[in-house]
């Protein structure tokens, strides 16, 4: 006590003064478990694209056998889509034999080497060892998540609308929709319909 005025003192230093820098430091004390990667956002694709590849590889899509997870009851596990397994984001996306004929054609057009996934997190960082240019990588990773919410979307036409999946028609999709994107995203004002069909990015 003193009979000065009254102020604010930050006493976790000793600068007596708050500087954010100073909590930062206080925070990163505590145990803290920063996850072995963190998810890559791509900015020449809409985020709510991203965020059906974030929620997957959490698996907190509603996939079925999330639904059960959750006590919702849920008469058939299996996928929807080729009706071998039980539905998981795993299985949708990476196992599934319509995800695998996907990905063989979407790696045939992004002349990239065979998809050999045996998890999410593979599928995810496919553009990391794909190409020596910076703009390629980006492209193929804006392919890879389009690619995922375009599965998914087929998947959710094939609940709710009971519209079989056909790899031709999502493939056919993601092309399109991907080339949208990234030639306006990406501000390739010069990428025309040919050079994309044939992925020739940034050179």
């Amino acid at each position: 006590m003193s009979n000065g005025v009254d102020k604010w003192r930050w006493n976790l230093d000793g600068s007596d003064s708050f500087k954010v820098a100073s909590i930062k430091r206080m925070l990163s004390e505590f145990n803290r478990v920063r996850p072995e990667k963190v998810f890559e956002w791509c900015n020449w694709v809409p985020k709510k694209i991203g965020l059906v590849a974030w929620r997957a590889e959490m698996e907190r899509l509603p996939t079925r056998c999330a639904l059960v997870d959750r006590n919702i009851p849920v008469q058939d596990r299996t996928c929807i889509m080729c009706g071998d397994y039980d539905e998981t984001s795993e299985h949708i996306f990476v196992s599934c034999q319509v995800a695998q004929v996907i990905w063989q054609n979407a790696a045939i057009w992004c002349s990239i080497p065979p998809v050999i996934a045996f998890d999410l997190k593979d599928i995810l960082s496919l553009h990391e060892f794909c190409s020596s240019l910076a703009m390629k990588k980006k492209a193929v990773y804006a392919v890879i998540l389009v690619t995922i919410w375009s599965i998914w979307k087929s998947r959710n036409e094939a609940v709710f609308q009971h519209k079989p999946p056909n790899t031709t028609r999502i493939l056919d999709e993601i092309k399109a929709v991907a080339y949208l994107w990234v030639k306006n995203r990406a501000k390739m004002v010069s990428l025309t319909w040919e050079d994309w069909n044939k992925f020739k990015i940034g050179g």
